[in-house]
């Protein structure tokens, strides 16, 4: 999962989702928090900013990930530039000083924010140029559920095909293949990114991986 972005509400929903499917591991994909100052205004933001004003702390989003994997996203690396760490909340750091990756023999999984992203078409970017290794890049950033495979072309750019999403359905990720998994966002996203909160399950073991979602939390019945 990935693209929290403060919102403790949806974070419930989608934990209670993963809870239904007893995995074996939880990887949050950063940007837990929602930073008030955006990417354009950092420059001119004097570093020293109390927490308050850079973004929302809220002690539940720690209490909610505690046991899962985390990986820094954007917004944590923007606090990290705009508040001097002794200021942060305690609860705060392993959430901001997480690792920009986790890899294993299958999967590199990431943010995504540092990858050479291609627009594709327009409005849709995929970064179908990094470089990883094993099977799977998997990553958040662009609030999208969405599935590509990598196909290499010689020495010039790999060709993307892009994969039919189908929730609650497993893909296979055939073993000579190379494939990106965008998980979609756990906050709002654009409709034409798909339904959120969203997730997906990377089966390892069985090289399939199942994008998922829930109905928001205003319109659970």
């Amino acid at each position: 999962m990935t693209d929290i972005h403060g919102d403790t509400a949806r974070l419930r929903a989608v934990l209670e989702g993963i809870r239904e499917q007893e995995v074996d591991q939880v990887v949050c994909l950063g940007d837990v928090f929602e930073c008030r100052v955006g990417k354009r205004e950092v420059a001119g933001y004097a570093y020293g900013g109390r927490p308050a004003d850079v973004f929302e702390a809220d002690p539940e989003l720690a209490r909610l990930l505690d046991g899962v994997r985390l990986v820094r996203g954007n917004q944590e690396e923007r606090i990290r530039a705009l508040v001097p760490r002794p200021d942060l909340p305690g609860w705060t750091r392993p959430l901001v000083d997480a690792p920009l990756e986790h890899r294993t023999d299958f999967a590199l999984y990431c943010h995504g924010h540092p990858l050479p992203w291609r627009e594709l078409e327009p409005g849709l970017w995929c970064p179908a140029d990094a470089d990883f290794p094993g099977r799977a890049l998997v990553h958040g950033h662009h609030h999208r559920s969405a599935l590509y495979r990598l196909w290499p072309q010689g020495t010039g750019p790999v060709r993307v095909e892009r994969l039919p999403v189908r929730f609650g359905e497993p893909i296979p990720l055939a073993a000579d293949g190379r494939y990106v998994v965008n998980v979609g966002s756990v906050t709002a996203c654009a409709p034409d990114r798909g339904p959120s909160p969203a997730w997906a399950v990377v089966d390892e073991a069985a090289a399939t991986v199942t994008h998922h979602h829930t109905p928001p939390p205003t319109e659970k019945k």
